[in-house]
């Protein structure tokens, strides 16, 4: 064989890293996706279960919930426990690699970071005005750097409950 016959039979390390990356981000989207379908699917199935929320006469009750596991916890859509428990064994099945675990935490993280450092120089300039607001600001900044210093030092248990909490919300 000749030496360029040689060359062409024997990947070289540059073709091999993105031929890596390719399948890494391969896998993540795969992952994604995966995840994605059973928020939807389980979402689905939550707004069929919720069509008995109207009153005799055809109204909507706006009422809060007597039942606390069904009452709204903040702007997102409320889950009953059943519900979670589903969603959660759902994700678990199809759970990623422990390093793009890490990688999705770390990119929500840095999101939510970012988005609350803006807040909190917004929030400084007019400091005596939104003292509160600036309060839960540091709050929430001081929790999101608690969940970075947690990440550096964490199992591999702690790390799913973090990407289920912090990515998933759940």
């Amino acid at each position: 064989m000749s030496r360029e016959a040689q060359k062409e039979a024997t990947p070289s390390k540059e073709t091999l890293a993105p031929q890596q990356t390719k399948e890494r981000s391969q896998q993540s989207k795969e992952v994604k996706n995966k995840a994605a379908e059973v928020l939807r699917a389980d979402n689905l199935d939550a707004v069929e279960g919720n069509e008995g929320a109207e009153m005799a006469d055809g109204k909507i009750s706006e009422g809060a919930s007597e039942d606390k596991k069904y009452a709204p916890a903040g702007g997102g859509k409320a889950f009953s426990t059943d519900e979670i428990e589903a969603i959660r064994a759902k994700l678990l099945a199809a759970i990623p690699p422990q390093e793009v675990m890490i990688r999705q935490i770390k990119n929500k993280l840095v999101k939510q970071e970012k988005i609350l450092n803006r807040k909190m120089h917004k929030l400084q300039g007019k400091a005596h005005m939104n003292a509160f607001q600036l309060t839960i600001v540091v709050g929430q900044l001081r929790k999101v750097r608690e969940y970075f210093a947690m990440l550096a030092h964490a199992t591999y248990e702690l790390i799913k409950h973090l990407w289920l909490k912090i990515v998933h919300g759940i």
